[in-house]
């Protein structure tokens, strides 16, 4: 693992009179890659300290990048907090790939740490799990096969070929695309806690729907069931897989 860090000092006038106030900032950056992985194979991301970017791209390397910055008024603080930090990317002994990250918790002297996950995986994956807590968004594009996010207070957007989509967002609006032609075969579920839904997926998907959200507006037609303002379940298309989409905001499914 690469692990860079540098101490900077900055200073900003506090007051009419002139005083000013050491502005101590802490900054760091570790970097990883695994040779072990098997492209195609499943990749798990867990990271609880600030933003997930996935990328599904032409490479032939798992990678992941942990850049951080943490403020405060303790030297000696924020250097144990950034000595603290880490970054695993690494195989799972089957061929699929591991990334995990430790964030250090905020302690006297330290008045944050911002630390972004990026994460680059090859192109085909056939499953993504990503597990994100705290505040911060998660963004995942270019995947496929089966996907799995439970994000944090920032909410997600997704978009990529994938056979099932199921994920959650604590907070903050989610969007998922099913992009490229790819068809849903599997039962998915897409959750906005406290935020809204945008759904996309592709013009010959079918299944069978249930949706839930202050406003539900459904691009497809609909048969059977019920249809209501804020509910709108039945069949669309010819067969497929359940999608059941909730939101304590407005909720809108479309197709492309």
């Amino acid at each position: 693992m690469l692990h860079s860090a540098i101490l900077l000092l900055s200073f900003a006038y506090a007051d009419d009179e002139g005083a000013t106030v050491g502005d101590l900032s802490y900054e760091g950056n570790l970097s990883e890659s695994a040779t072990s992985y098997t492209v195609g194979k499943p990749v798990s991301v867990t990271h609880n300290g600030g933003n997930v970017s996935v990328r599904c791209i032409d490479t032939d390397t798992l990678s992941g990048r942990l850049p951080y910055a943490i403020t405060g008024s303790s030297e000696g603080a924020m250097e144990s907090a950034g000595k603290g930090m880490g970054l695993k990317v690494s195989g799972d002994g089957k061929g699929g790939g591991v990334v995990s990250t430790r964030v250090s918790g905020r302690s006297s002297g330290v008045s944050s740490i911002d630390a972004p996950l990026t994460v680059n995986i090859p192109a085909g994956t056939s499953a993504l799990s990503i597990t994100q807590s705290g505040s911060g968004w998660v963004q995942v594009i270019g995947c496929s096969g089966a996907l799995k996010v439970a994000a944090g207070s920032g909410g997600l957007f997704a978009s990529g070929q994938y056979t099932s989509v199921n994920v959650n967002a604590a907070g903050g609006d989610v969007k998922v695309v099913v992009d490229g032609g790819a068809t849903l075969t599997g039962a998915s579920t897409v959750t906005a806690r406290a935020g809204n839904v945008t759904f996309t997926v592709g013009t010959a998907q079918g299944g069978k729907l249930s949706a839930k959200g202050s406003q539900v507006s459904v691009q497809q037609a609909v048969m059977g069931g019920s249809q209501t303002e804020s509910s709108v379940s039945g069949d669309f298309g010819i067969g497929g897989p359940t999608m059941t989409v909730s939101a304590s905001g407005t909720v809108e499914i479309g197709a492309k």
